[in-house]
């Protein structure tokens, strides 16, 4: 079992400014110090990470840079997380372009699960037939991922057309893709994730482990979503897969956060 932790909580979530005129640009980024950021990381325990997009590509023009950073610390890349629109026809093979500029580089440092976030959300409101078309747009992506050996999932998430639960039933009844499910994103956005785990555990590629407070999302164990639960049940029907951490957006020192997060998991995952 590979249990790591996301980068993106040590910084602002920003788009990269690119991507306001050319689709093929278009991608997440946390602005932080990379090497930093995983120093403290792997000093709590983690030995795994996973990175925004935009925190992969930006080593593109010399990748070796970002192999050798994850040597010093013993640690690696797990999962990479990727938003699009997908809806869109005519900016799909923009969008592709990307996966594929993403897809190369996750193969290099040797990342297993890709995390699809998106499925915008028109002006007028999710129309009909745009379900239809996001499971396409994931299709097109996944073939795209796993020429390079690395395995898709679609994570439902806040300000997507898969918020709340029907909408995720909506998705999942036309797309056979494989689900990450984010327990935090799936409570917040009016769901029961205990149920949605398992009701759709025979498709779950990776797990995204996050807590929720009043104030948001928040380290493991400080909020009231029932993480213990999901765990319990995993172990139960015998899950073996990889586990990802969360605390992004989270308003308190990030690197107590991770050791928050640890230390809960320790005598259940640890």
């Amino acid at each position: 079992m590979k249990l790591g932790y996301m980068t993106n909580a040590f910084g602002p979530l920003v788009g990269e400014g690119g991507g306001v005129t050319s689709i093929k640009d278009i991608r997440y980024l946390t602005l932080c110090d990379d090497e930093a950021v995983l120093k403290k990381i792997t000093n709590t325990g983690f030995r795994y990470i996973e990175v925004l997009e935009g925190n992969l590509t930006k080593y593109g023009s010399d990748i070796q840079v970002l192999k050798d950073m994850l040597a010093r610390y013993g640690a690696g890349m797990m999962s990479v997380c990727v938003g699009a629109n997908f809806i869109y026809p005519d900016a799909l093979e923009d969008e592709m372009f990307h996966m594929e500029t993403v897809a190369a580089l996750a193969e290099q440092v040797g990342v297993s699960y890709v995390a699809f976030c998106g499925g915008a959300i028109r002006g007028k409101g999710v129309q009909t037939g745009d379900y239809a078309l996001l499971a396409k747009g994931l299709k097109e992506a996944e073939k795209v991922f796993a020429a390079h050996g690395i395995e898709a999932s679609y994570h439902p998430h806040l300000g997507s057309m898969a918020e709340k639960p029907e909408q995720i039933d909506q998705l999942f009844s036309v797309s056979d893709i494989k689900i990450c499910p984010d327990l935090a994103h799936l409570a917040a956005g009016g769901g029961d994730p205990l149920e949605i785990v398992k009701k759709y555990y025979d498709r779950i590629s990776f797990v995204h482990l996050k807590d929720l407070d009043e104030n948001g999302f928040a380290p493991l164990g400080t909020g009231h979503v029932d993480i213990e639960g999901v765990l319990r049940f995993l172990k139960e029907k015998g899950y073996a897969g990889d586990y990802l951490v969360e605390a992004d957006g989270f308003a308190g020192d990030p690197e107590e956060a991770c050791r928050t997060s640890y230390r809960f998991l320790q005598g259940k995952l640890i």
